[in-house]
């Protein structure tokens, strides 16, 4: 067991497997945790009163530099889905864990955007979905480009596992963690990337 600090708030969690989790501070009520040492770099978070708000690929403070706002005092809320989150998010990387159970605030994802990343949401481990096939549930046939948008600008990347949806030829084509990461995640989930490309989906 270790101590992690989040904020003002301290929780003893074990986390024997993560490398270094650093004491973090929080704005506008969010709680901000950093995985300095992940197998795909470095990863920061952050949750709120409703939720999980975002991922990002990034340092704590590069991630909290594209906010640009105050610091707050963190909600427990978001202590807890934190907390919850480090642990999940070390499980997965691990290879021991499928599924993310924490809670995530959607009100701040709207629209088009809104509907791709609820389907993309409902993706299962070990599965993925092409951006066409996407834009075919959705009613919009041809719209695998907007797709593709919407998935680019996802803030939650991982839990809402937008690295699971591909192109039509089973081509990677994008990822905001960069395509290496996005066919490791694939490799960890079971499937067989070479060259970008998912053999055998």
């Amino acid at each position: 067991m270790r101590k992690v600090v989040f904020g003002n708030i301290c929780s003893m969690i074990d986390a024997t497997q993560i490398n270094s989790v650093e004491e973090k501070r929080c704005c506008l009520g969010l709680t901000f945790v950093e995985i300095t040492n992940s197998p795909i770099g470095p990863i920061s978070f952050a949750s709120g009163e409703h939720g999980l708000q975002g991922v990002a690929f990034s340092n704590l403070e590069e991630y909290k530099a594209t906010l640009n706002q105050p610091d707050e005092t963190p909600t427990l809320a978001g202590w807890e889905t934190a907390n919850k989150l480090l642990v999940e998010m070390n499980a997965y990387l691990s290879g021991l864990q499928r599924e993310f159970t924490v809670d995530i605030d959607w009100s701040y994802i709207q629209g088009f955007q809104l509907q791709v990343l609820r389907i993309t949401y409902e993706i299962p481990f070990g599965q993925v979905m092409s951006y066409g096939a996407i834009a075919n549930q959705l009613g919009k046939p041809g719209a695998a480009r907007a797709v593709g948008t919407a998935l680019a600008r996802n803030p939650i990347p991982i839990v809402i596992p937008c690295h699971r949806v591909i192109g039509s030829d089973h081509g990677l084509h994008g990822f905001g963690g960069g395509l290496d990461v996005k066919a490791y995640l694939l490799k960890l989930e079971g499937h067989t990337v070479i060259n970008h490309r998912v053999i055998q989906p």
